[in-house]
């Protein structure tokens, strides 16, 4: 028994070396300006800290595009000003034009960096502000997601019904919408409302605050986050999904359980997410109290 427990060791051992070593070499430091910008806390970062996004999308499932606005409310933290501002937005998204306090503001694209310019950032002193981005296009699709190049996912679920999602942490939440796309800002609070049509249904983070008829054939899910979310956790789910709710009471009282899946499904998620409460109560017990309550628990 000791003979096979070492060679599995050595086994898993030798095999995450290799994984390593294909990943170095996959990349080999070849690191250009792009790399820079996107990584690195530059002069375009640095002065300001995110509070809010709060993001409107409606997806074109006909021609795998989107389109929408994000308004960011922030802080300017510096109180000598800013030269420029960068907002992230992967190509081939488009920015139509960015607005603060109903007027234009100037912008450059670079790469897949938008540099925002204007009356917003030389005034000397902090406060908070709001400049809203707006965008268009035909984002990248996920290859293989999520191990590969991420983006939007648009697949059919068994029954021809449109089924869409998103893959990109590595890629980054830039590939979908515009956005402050660096791990050390998160904003605190999250609105995402998707415009979808009205035979669908738009699963998205936080607790879902109201669906909108548009008497147009479409309607808008509105989802609020009130806890701080990475920009790359942000998400829609789009398909044909049935809800049902539950309680659980844990650590901090009542807890909202909420269940998303496709119709077709839901006998069977029924009696697998059976499991939650049990989850739940162990990880609590171990680890302390679900630090979402506010946001509620969701599959």
């Amino acid at each position: 028994m000791q003979y096979v427990f070492r060679n599995i060791i050595l086994f898993l051992f030798c095999y995450n070396c290799l994984a390593c070593h294909a990943q170095v070499n996959k990349f080999e430091n070849e690191f250009t300006h792009a790399d820079s910008l996107r990584g690195s806390i530059g002069d375009g970062r640095i002065g300001w800290d995110v509070i809010m996004y709060d993001l409107h999308i409606t997806p074109n499932i006909q021609q795998h595009t989107i389109s929408g606005f994000n308004t960011i409310t922030f802080m300017l933290t510096d109180p000598t000003g800013m030269e420029q501002m960068q907002i992230d937005l992967q190509q081939p998204l488009i920015v139509d034009s960015v607005i603060y306090n109903h007027q234009p503001l100037k912008y450059k694209r670079e790469g897949n960096v938008c540099w925002i310019y204007g009356p917003i950032l030389p005034i000397r002193r902090v406060r908070v502000e709001q400049i809203t981005i707006y965008y268009h296009g035909k984002p990248l699709d996920a290859i293989n997601p999520p191990w590969d190049r991420g983006g939007l996912i648009w697949k059919q679920d068994e029954n021809g019904n449109p089924w869409i999602g998103i893959a990109c942490q590595g890629w980054g939440a830039s590939v979908w919408w515009p956005c402050k796309d660096h791990q050390s800002d998160e904003p605190d609070s999250m609105g995402i409302h998707v415009t979808i049509p009205n035979n669908l249904v738009d699963v998205s983070n936080g607790k879902l605050q109201s669906v909108e008829d548009n008497h147009n054939g479409t309607k808008t899910w509105n989802w609020f986050v009130s806890n701080p979310i990475n920009n790359y956790n942000a998400t829609i789910n789009i398909g044909k999904y049935v809800h049902w709710h539950d309680t659980y009471n844990g650590e901090k009282g009542l807890l909202d359980l909420d269940f998303w899946v496709l119709d077709y499904n839901l006998d069977k998620a029924k009696e697998q997410f059976k499991q939650v409460k049990s989850m739940l109560q162990c990880f609590e017990y171990w680890f302390g109290p679900y630090p979402f309550y506010k946001d509620g628990y969701k599959l």
